[in-house]
């Protein structure tokens, strides 16, 4: 499978709360849900276990870590996920760190997320890549946004992020929605941080993605949607003058591995079902309130898009065939990963292990089996994962920093017995001269 060595693999790790009501029973689980189903020790428990197994996929041999944000429910307690990646940028070397949300309206004022970027790329060492979910409407709700105008808020916020990351500041901004008299990022980023669309289909997250030649990712879509939508990205692409790379784009899948097809079905489906029935399930007024997305996407989704036959009616056998769970032995999994790399046309596979419901040797189990029998059939004849080809970024020795360190940068300097001197030189024996 040489074909596939260049795929990149990232890992998947949900942290959802799963000691609530059934979902069926109640009208909403993501708006209203009382607080007081919240344990603290409970809610420690997931949190750490989430962490634990993030920690883990570098070891196992994954090219990066994806986490998820999540407000107002027990779909995750990563509210912040920024927290996560400074976590793990000093826990692990290696592996990219995704970030996916943050979500942008959330902030009050892009200019923060901004800073966090550039602090979290740093302290990563450049290993930071970080998706801009749209989210749902009922998440809007939680941080006080019109999920009316929640698009058209994103739309400028993305863009006033951008330009304060990469455009040379200070410079003014003045918008619909913020207006800002000095941009003037600090710290800047240590490298062009990959930018992630997670998106069910909607031409409007396609067309930004195409244009800012971002990484789109779909999910939750029927199979043939998706191979729809992966196409229309890519002719969009085109229609942008340049031909995308596989690594562009990008698809999550639910995988569980065991030693048989049986044994697979017989450990995970509950718990699948689960997924589909509380962690992804939400009515319609709450995923999508009036003006939250256009007339035309909601036709698409309708006509068989995104969320088109509600979660909660999706059984195992389904699941599968729509390859929203990838499960069973090491060979099915394989293949089944395999077919949807083809038909996807997809540089990138977010392999979800667990929204959090399963056990945690249930998952570290699913992952050994992954990383030992299935990993090694998309990697070169070595094994390694494909981030290792790639240039680090920043220094990691004294000796690097001594050399690779700026030597034309303004010497820090102050006003010493009438005299402006170079503080850097200011303890040695004769050294407090005048700097001319």
């Amino acid at each position: 499978m040489s074909e596939y060595k260049g795929i990149e693999l990232f890992g998947f790790i949900d942290g959802a709360y799963k000691n609530v009501p059934y979902a069926g029973d109640r009208k909403s689980n993501y708006i209203d849900l009382p607080n007081d189903y919240y344990d603290p020790i409970e809610g420690q428990h997931v949190m750490e276990t989430q962490l634990e197994l993030l920690e883990s996929l570098e070891s196992a041999g994954f090219d990066g870590a994806v986490f998820s944000e999540q407000h107002n429910g027990p779909i995750g307690l990563g509210g912040n996920p920024m927290l996560f990646g400074a976590w793990l940028a000093g826990r692990t070397s290696r592996m990219k760190i995704v970030v996916n949300g943050p979500i942008i309206n959330a902030y009050k004022n892009p200019i923060r997320l901004a800073e966090e970027l550039a602090m979290l790329d740093t302290m990563s060492r450049g290993r930071l890549i970080f998706g801009l979910p749209m989210g749902h409407g009922m998440q809007h709700h939680s941080v006080g946004i019109n999920p009316a105008t929640a698009r058209a808020r994103m739309a400028e916020a993305h863009d006033l992020l951008f330009e304060a990351l990469y455009t040379a500041g200070p410079f003014e901004w003045k918008g619909d929605f913020f207006n800002v008299p000095y941009v003037n990022l600090w710290p800047k980023p240590m490298h062009r941080i990959e930018c992630i669309l997670p998106g069910g289909g909607s031409i409007e997250t396609l067309q930004r993605a195409a244009k800012y030649r971002h990484c789109y990712q779909n999910a939750l879509s029927p199979r043939p949607a998706m191979i729809k939508t992966m196409e229309r990205f890519r002719d969009l692409c085109r229609a942008e003058g340049y031909e995308p790379d596989p690594r562009q784009s990008a698809a999550l899948f639910n995988v569980h591995v065991a030693e048989t097809d049986e044994q697979a079905r017989q450990e995970v489906e509950a718990f699948e079902l689960w997924n589909f029935q509380n962690f992804f399930r939400s009515v319609g007024h709450d995923n999508f309130p009036p003006g939250y997305v256009s007339a035309a996407s909601i036709r698409a989704m309708r006509g068989g898009g995104y969320r088109s036959t509600p979660t909660e009616l999706l059984q195992y056998d389904e699941l599968l065939e729509n390859h929203w769970l990838i499960a069973g032995s090491p060979e099915t999994v394989t293949r089944m990963l395999q077919e949807s790399i083809d038909e996807l046309g997809i540089g990138r596979a977010l392999i979800a292990f667990t929204t959090g419901v399963k056990p945690k040797w249930l998952v570290q189990k699913s992952m050994a089996l992954f990383a030992q029998e299935v990993m090694p059939k998309f990697r070169a004849a070595d094994g390694k994962p494909v981030v290792t080809e790639e240039d680090r970024i920043g220094y990691s020795s004294a000796a690097e920093y001594g050399a690779r360190r700026p030597t034309d940068a303004p010497r820090p300097t102050a006003i010493v017995d009438g005299r402006r001197v170079d503080v850097t030189e200011s303890y040695l024996p004769g050294r407090l001269e005048p700097v001319v």
